[in-house]
């Protein structure tokens, strides 16, 4: 064991003296490349054959930014940058001592730089500003990816309409991009000079290299980028686009027999207002063809949050992000009074229809940043009226009830960027229901200081709830954390309180308030390789939480976190986390003013992720956790095989199976007492997808999902005044679960000119709940088989027009 320690120690060393020791300051330096006016028209065809390209300036001279953060390029690279009164080129030979090695993956868009392929990026950051910055990526393979990077917060939904095509000969591979001025936002000045670097990725070696030296130990991207100048007299164009569709759907609902049909049409509208301002209109929109939430049986006091999908509101939202304060899904969600028509039945009624989702009538959004780095965003989105049916089964009569009045949704704020990649800002959210005189304000303010060597920073959230019922109900919430972001050694303290009354759930999602808490972490990090590993990272964190009011203890936790990269690219890490003293749970009883003691837990996890490069690899997880009351414990294993049969074909498996023994949780209360349960809880999920790129442009996806709960209750309790449970034998057929859904998602897209697609969708479900859970897993998928199914099959074409190329045309 000495021996090894000593080994270890010596190669830590070694490792740290030939790699980490090497001297980057150097390096850091703002490079600088010269864009020229090209003179005659650049064809994009991935061949660089145009005369101009050989007069251009030359980015060359890259430097590793992983695994060898520091080193030179082993591969050459050279960029030119042209220009001319509608766009932006950038032409990139890369050249490759072995071409016939090159990675050459298709993908779906978006997804160019995760594909075993090599790429190349741009990052454009037009107000040079250290914050907000574009990167637009293309794949050996052609397929390409854009990003909206703010605050190193990425944003892969943001899509602009451009061009690109790549090319190869003995000498490596080319790349060619065409970026139209409406794809951007930039100022009036009559020179620019905008934020640039270039990227390469080897995916052979996983080697990412960059034109202006990053430094991994280094907070902040963008703020090492270079300069690009050269770029003279270009106004930013008028940039008006339309996104027309047109939609058909064929639908058969469980339990019916008939075809339901429709066909709808809408647009989205893009304009440009100002110079660097965008407002997106969309018009009687189309969200049927979105992928199908994971939905789960849901046995905790808290509401679900699932992710967003719908395009409209994934895209440039980035603003809207600011404080936390806004989940999408609440608009077109489920209706605000949806169980007062089960509540309001009458003898021999029932629910014939109840709609689980509001329908949106239309949604706007207004966003850009001034010249002095001032951003501003408005959103406005309106749900009309939303009826129950309900049905006399006797007289045969039917009445509507309104389970949500017409809504208008509204989100306004301000964000300024401040010197050392900072920005501080101010947003407002407001709901507002005329039917019922229901308004919900929240009103934040967020900021993120760094010093100028992005070393240490002070971030924070300050925010103040308003709903006016009946009566005004206010809240607040104040959360500050101090953090030192560079360096391989790394930490921060944070404090956080949520007063009893603040509630963002209007237009946000927050589980529970009335909350004080409180943290430090430690993080170690190695960024240069040694030994045998390519990094490290260690990360220890205690946090304590306690009720804002009544101010008693809740709970803490100590928890450790390992990760590293091997040399053979395999990653893994280890998690374990322990509660050191007993606490209490004040919403799991599920009546105000009661808690539930909750013991020591401790819980061990290690994950292991190997090289994706390799045809087959296998994802894999396992946790194991054990409390000391009520002899609790459980463990939870999953593993993910993934094919790669070809550059086009991939598959991916998934099984995990999770098994808690003697899980305690609420089962009823019956106007004095509160009873607990103690179950078996037995949850099970299975997915398969396969993707298939005919093209780059052209793209097949199938997921299936199969998702499996059931528990059993064995011993049931009544939960004391103190916390604490004392067995009963009151609970005689208790309600034990056994929970089935299937969704299949298949989706073709097909990008057949550039803005423009053509998708074509099938999207199935079933769904059974049993009374007693089934052990036998192919039981379960016989039962679910012949559930009665939901089928909805559809086919949709956008169109994308733009006023910059119609103007070009006719001149």
């Amino acid at each position: 064991m000495k021996r090894w320690i000593l080994l270890f120690s010596l190669s830590f060393i070694v490792g740290n003296i030939a790699l980490g020791g090497r001297n980057k300051d150097s390096l850091r330096i703002t490079r600088e490349i010269y864009a020229i006016r090209a003179t005659e028209h650049i064809y994009i065809n991935g061949r660089l054959d145009e005369n101009v390209w050989g007069k251009s300036d030359f980015a060359n001279n890259f430097t590793i930014y992983e695994p060898y953060n520091g080193l030179k390029a082993f591969q050459q690279t050279e960029v030119s940058v042209l220009y001319d009164d509608f766009a932006i080129y950038i032409g990139a030979r890369l050249y490759d001592t072995s071409p016939d090695s090159i990675f050459r993956e298709l993908g779906q868009r978006d997804n160019s730089d995760r594909l075993r392929s090599d790429a190349f990026s741009v990052y454009l950051s037009t107000y040079n500003d250290g914050v907000n910055y574009l990167q637009f990526t293309v794949s050996a393979s052609g397929v390409q990816t854009d990003i909206k990077i703010t605050s190193n917060q990425s944003d892969r939904n943001w899509n602009a309409v451009w061009e690109s095509a790549v090319g190869f000969d003995s000498l490596g591979w080319i790349v060619e991009m065409k970026i139209p001025y409406s794809a951007l936002r930039f100022s009036k000045n009559i020179n620019q000079v905008w934020g640039i670097n270039f990227s390469r990725l080897i995916k052979r070696k996983n080697e990412v290299s960059t034109w202006n030296f990053v430094d991994k130990t280094q907070a902040g991207f963008i703020t090492q980028s270079g300069i690009l100048k050269g770029i003279s007299g270009v106004k930013p164009p008028l940039r008006l686009s339309f996104l027309p569709y047109i939609s058909g759907y064929v639908d058969q609902y469980a339990g019916t027999k008939g075809l339901d049909s429709r066909v709808s049409g809408g647009m989205d509208l893009k304009l440009g207002l100002a110079q660097s301002f965008t407002l997106d209109v969309t018009l009687i929109p189309d969200f049927g063809q979105v992928r199908s939430d994971d939905k789960v049986l849901n046995l905790t006091p808290f509401e679900v949050k699932y992710d967003e999908a719908r395009q409209f509101f994934t895209e440039g939202t980035e603003l809207f992000g600011k404080a936390g304060i806004f989940y999408s899904r609440r608009i077109g969600g489920t209706p605000a009074f949806y169980d007062t028509a089960y509540d309001s039945l009458k003898t021999n009624e029932i629910v014939d229809k109840n709609p689980l989702e509001t329908k949106m009538v239309n949604a706007s959004k207004l966003s850009g940043r001034f010249a002095n780095g001032l951003g501003f965003g408005f959103f406005n989105a309106m749900t009309e009226n939303t009826y129950a049916e309900i049905l006399d089964t006797v007289s045969g009569n039917r009445r509507k009830l309104l389970t949500q009045g017409f809504t208008n949704y509204n989100i306004t704020v301000l964000d300024q960027n401040l010197p050392n990649n900072s920005y501080v800002s101010l947003i407002n959210t407001n709901v507002y229901r005329p039917v019922d005189s229901f308004t919900s304000n929240v009103t934040a303010t967020e900021f993120n200081l760094k010093n100028k060597k992005q070393s240490f920073g002070i971030s924070g959230v300050g925010a103040l709830s308003q709903r006016f019922i009946d009566s005004v109900q206010h809240g607040f919430k104040t959360n500050l954390s101090i953090s030192k972001i560079s360096g391989n050694i790394q930490g921060y303290i944070w404090a956080n309180i949520e007063s009893e009354h603040y509630n963002p759930n209007d237009l946000g999602y927050l589980r529970s308030p009335n909350e004080i808490s409180s943290g430090a972490a430690l993080v170690y990090k190695v960024f240069e390789p040694f030994w045998k590993l390519l990094n490290l990272e260690a990360r220890l964190e205690f946090s304590n939480s306690r009720l804002y009011n009544p101010k008693v203890f809740q709970s803490q936790e100590i928890e450790f976190q390992a990760k590293f990269t091997n040399t053979n690219n395999f990653t893994g890490g280890f998690n374990a986390s322990y509660n050191p003293r007993y606490g209490y749970d004040y919403y799991e009883p599920r009546v105000e003013g009661r808690k539930f003691l909750t013991p020591h837990v401790l819980w061990l996890q290690w994950w292991g992720s190997p090289d994706y490069r390799k045809t087959f690899a296998l994802d894999h997880r396992f946790s194991f956790w054990y409390a000391d009351m009520y002899n609790q414990k459980g463990y939870m294993y999953s593993i993910s095989p993934r094919i790669r049969f070809s550059d086009k074909l991939l598959t991916i498996y998934s099984w995990a199976y999770q098994s808690e023994r003697n899980n305690i949780g609420y089962y009823d209360y019956d106007g004095s007492n509160i009873f607990f349960g103690s179950r078996k809880l037995v949850t099970i999920t299975n997915t398969l997808s396969i993707q298939f790129a005919f093209t780059a442009k052209s793209f097949l996806s199938i997921r299936a999902r199969h998702y499996i709960r059931h528990f059993k209750y064995n011993e049931f309790f009544t939960l004391k005044n103190d916390g604490l449970l004392e067995q009963t034998n009151s609970i005689t057929n208790p309600e034990n679960r056994n929970y089935n859904l299937f969704n299949i998602d298949m989706f073709y897209q097909w990008h057949f000119a550039p803005g423009s697609e053509l998708v074509f969708a099938w999207k199935n479900q079933a769904e059974e709940l049993l009374d007693n859970p089934q052990y036998r897993y192919f039981k379960n998928i016989e039962g679910i088989w012949n559930s009665p199914q939901n089928n909805s099959f559809s086919i949709k074409i956008l169109y994308y027009i733009d006023y910059q190329m119609i103007r070009k045309f006719k001149s």
